[in-house]
């Protein structure tokens, strides 16, 4: 049957079960003591590791790490925690060679995340702590972790900012057959409307000048000798007129002084008249006839010079006409040669651009690598533990024997509440509907002494010793 206890009649118990209580938080405090004992000691070893980035003002190089190294701090828990690195420590230091033999590599990978321990102190700064049975080697793996973390961060940068370095290029070699082919057609564009192109309207507008004025001096020089042809022409037939009486009259001549020489003799004077009178018209005639071979030239001068004037003025007219079509030609040509040079204007632009975006990209590089031993400095190595960290033997001996004593208690507590017999009248009285008359209490080889309880239920109320 259960009940409650109070403080004294837990007490009463314990010293009641005093033998059995002692021998219970006794053997409870062996057992405890022997596993507390027996657990091995674990060391832990803490470095502390601190970002200092050195590298110069955005304003003299553009940085081309998007991420800063003090980020990183967000995630060195994560990293520090990640199979690569706890793998690769693993490997280079032999730890758990048990568990990797017995369990696999992955089952020693996490373990080892349990024993490790990465707190972020401050924004620069974080504290990596490690714990293992043997000091020497907590220390190890507590100084060699922050070198592998940061070789994997400033490979990480390294290769970011050469990866920069190597999309400048390739887009700057993109670019460079781009500009080289928007000069080849620019170029093959002025060729094939070469004439056309805005930079020579001024000479085709002067051409078209100079053709004209060409033109109207030709037409003049035309007319005048169109003039000249016709005077030629109109004193031709005078001069054919002309050579033929002169011919006619020297023929009438020549035919009378034949007769006059069949008559007379050559002295005659008529004789000497008719032949001076012949060969004064025959030096006439001659002299009609060179004037009108020199006027046969002169018309066929004025001819070649007509028709020489004539191909002129046609050549000049199809300068003209090409000269015009030029100028008509100019706006269209204008427009499709600006939109090739706004095109090859842009990309040399973007080319210039990218061009000393890549001279930034080497320098930011250059002065990555220069500056890796720096970015992170050990600020509290590892030292080889003295103490162990854990277990705390004493407290848990402490603990053990609190136990053991808690054990003890409970097991007399629930012994003296199991027990159905009456201990003194009080439980009597307040288990039974009947008076009490006398309690004999147990001797237990002492002095014999004897007390007489109280009459519960008599006349007075009252007891008097027997």
């Amino acid at each position: 049957m259960e009940r409650g206890m109070t403080a004294d009649q837990v007490l009463r118990a314990l010293w009641r079960w005093k033998l059995l209580v002692g021998a219970i938080v006794l053997g409870a405090f062996v057992v405890g003591a022997a596993l507390v004992l027996g657990q091995s000691n674990v060391y832990e070893a803490t470095s502390v590791v601190r970002v200092q980035p050195q590298r110069p003002g955005e304003d003299m190089v553009a940085r081309t790490v998007s991420e800063l190294v003090e980020q990183r701090l967000l995630t060195v828990r994560q990293e520090l925690m990640a199979r690569p690195v706890l793998q690769q420590t693993i490997e280079e230091l032999n730890l758990y060679p048990e568990l990797v033999s017995e369990r696999g590599l992955e089952a020693a990978v996490a373990r080892m995340r349990r024993d490790l321990t990465v707190r972020v102190e401050g924004e620069s700064a974080f504290e990596l702590t490690f714990a293992h049975h043997e000091p020497r080697v907590a220390a190890r793996v507590a100084n060699r972790l922050p070198e592998l973390f940061a070789q994997r961060a400033l490979e990480m940068r390294e290769e970011q900012a050469a990866r920069v370095t190597r999309i400048f290029e390739d887009e700057l070699a993109e670019l460079s057959r781009n500009v080289t082919a928007l000069e080849a057609r620019i170029a093959r564009f002025k060729v094939d409307h070469m004439g056309e192109l805005p930079e020579q309207l001024e000479m085709n507008m002067r051409g078209l000048e100079r053709v004209g004025a060409l033109m109207q001096t030709k037409s003049e020089e035309l007319r005048v000798a169109e003039a000249r042809r016709l005077e030629l022409a109109r004193s031709r037939n005078s001069a054919d007129s002309e050579a033929g009486r002169l011919e006619a009259a020297e023929h009438g001549l020549a035919q009378e002084l034949v007769a006059a020489r069949s008559t007379w003799t050559e002295d005659h004077p008529e004789v000497k008249r008719l032949r001076q009178e012949l060969l004064f018209m025959r030096q006439r005639r001659k002299e009609a006839e060179s004037l009108q071979w020199v006027e046969r030239q002169e018309r066929a001068r004025v001819a070649s010079l007509i028709s020489s004037i004539e191909q002129e003025i046609a050549t000049l007219r199809k300068q003209s006409e090409a000269y015009q079509k030029r100028l008509e030609s100019t706006p269209r040509q204008a427009h499709a040669l600006g939109v090739l040079q706004r095109d090859y204007e842009v990309a040399r632009t973007k080319y210039q651009s990218v061009v000393s975006r890549r001279v930034e990209a080497q320098l930011a590089q250059e002065l990555e690598l220069k500056n890796a031993e720096d970015l992170f400095h050990v600020v509290s190595p590892a030292g080889v533990p003295v103490l162990p960290a854990r277990p705390d033997k004493v407290t848990g001996l402490l603990i053990a024997f609190l136990v053991s004593l808690g054990l003890g208690v409970l097991s007399a507590t629930l012994l003296e509440m199991r027990d159905d017999s009456f201990r003194d009248g009080d439980q009597l009285k307040a288990r039974l509907p009947l008076p009490v008359l006398a309690v004999v209490p147990n001797m237990q080889g002492k002095t014999e002494k004897r007390v007489l309880m109280p009459a519960m239920g008599g006349r007075d109320g009252r007891g008097s010793p027997s």
